[in-house]
């Protein structure tokens, strides 16, 4: 009775190291590497746009803002958020670019921030100009 004990106990441990080891002979392609990549900073990127664009709204209307109403980005470089009816405003626009910050924040037609984008070497970045 211990040996099938012992078999059973063995085989296990065999299926465990078999397991193991095609998870640590499976590396991940440089594709998903760069995939994964993309994703974190495409997220970090939306992540600190929506703060900072969200404090910038807060301190001019006075209210805060929640779920944008608007957003749209090329997931690289910028981030365009728009919120509807937020305090005393109808409309609120935010315009983040990467390593330059917020460079477009429109209280409904009152330009509190705007600044011409700089052109990067990964591509080009957006203007002032509104695409709507």
């Amino acid at each position: 009775m211990e040996s099938q004990v012992g078999k059973g106990l063995a085989a296990v441990v065999l299926v465990m190291l078999v397991g193991f080891g095609i998870v640590a002979m499976t590396k991940p392609t440089q594709q998903e590497k760069q995939s994964g990549a993309f994703l974190a900073a495409s997220s970090m990127l939306s992540s600190l746009a929506l703060d900072k664009c969200t404090a910038a709204v807060k301190q001019e209307v006075g209210a805060n803002p929640y779920t944008p109403s608007e957003s749209d980005s090329d997931r690289r470089l910028f981030v365009k958020l728009v919120w509807n009816n937020v305090g005393t405003a109808k409309r609120a626009e935010c315009r983040y670019v990467m390593d330059q910050g917020i460079t477009l924040l429109q209280i409904d037609d009152r330009n509190v921030i705007k600044k011409e984008s700089v052109q990067t070497s990964s591509g080009a970045a957006p203007t002032g100009v509104h695409h709507q």
